[in-house]
């Protein structure tokens, strides 16, 4: 997962962990073919999780966050961003206008 950036619209490589945003995304573990679902060790009937690594590009770490649903699996979801960005805030509460 880590080869290129994990927008499917963008095919930066990825090159430097200093660059983009990594994820690490905890998923459940699913069976293969031809396993028990039930394990026979006690131990192994414990929730089974996997951890996959994930990377959004600088440009995409921008606008995107990753998510996990059950469901879809991994997805690019909208990055929530505040109304009023801080410096703005800032310059603001110096002013003395509120």
């Amino acid at each position: 997962m880590l080869s290129r950036c994990a927008n499917a619209q963008c095919s930066k490589p990825f090159l430097k962990l200093r660059e983009g945003k990594l994820f690490l995304v905890e998923t459940e573990r699913l069976t293969k073919p031809g396993e028990s679902a039930v394990p026979p060790f006690v131990r192994a009937r414990q929730q089974q999780r996997c951890v996959e690594h994930y990377w959004l590009c600088d440009d995409c770490a921008k606008r995107w966050t990753l998510v996990y649903e059950r469901e879809r699996g991994v997805a690019l979801a909208t990055l929530r961003r505040p109304a009023v960005s801080i410096p703005a805030a800032a310059a603001t509460s110096r002013s003395g206008t509120a």
